[in-house]
């Protein structure tokens, strides 16, 4: 399989997408990813990603639990989500259920639509310090 190079407009580097699970295609069970990867088909399990996920506009994933190191959503994804660095929902994706993160990395664009808990955990330098707990809930 090729490898696809994926750039954010945000950094100068990129990552590589080693793994597409193309439209038309369903997944069920554990699927653990060890590169980056899209997915524009379906998925039903346990999804874990050691790199970024991008979720496709024809993506959909009801997850018991998503693990990954940062996720970009275009299409659907349902369940506990459990992301270190960064969630960001484009328009058209949505996100629907519990989300924890690591760390403050958290993106709705205009036209995105989440719906559900957000917990914040905390670091280990922040560890002494009170943390407010925080929940946040949209509905379309």
């Amino acid at each position: 399989m090729g490898k696809w190079r994926l750039r954010s407009s945000e950094s100068s580097g990129g990552t590589d997408i080693v793994t597409l699970i193309g439209e038309g295609t369903v997944f069920t069970g554990d699927l653990v990813l060890s590169g980056g990867a899209r997915i524009d088909g379906r998925v039903v399990g346990r999804v874990t990603a050691a790199a970024l996920l991008v979720v496709g506009p024809s993506g959909d994933i009801e997850a018991d639990e998503l693990r990954a190191h940062s996720v970009t959503v275009c299409g659907s994804v349902r369940g506990k989500l459990i992301v270190e660095e960064r969630l960001e929902i484009q328009p058209g994706g949505r996100v629907c259920g519990q989300v924890v993160m690591e760390k403050e990395g958290l993106v709705v664009s205009p036209g995105g639509v989440f719906e559900g808990a957000v917990e914040y955990t905390r670091d280990a330098e922040n560890e002494g310090s009170e943390v407010p707990e925080c929940a946040i809930e949209v509905t379309a």
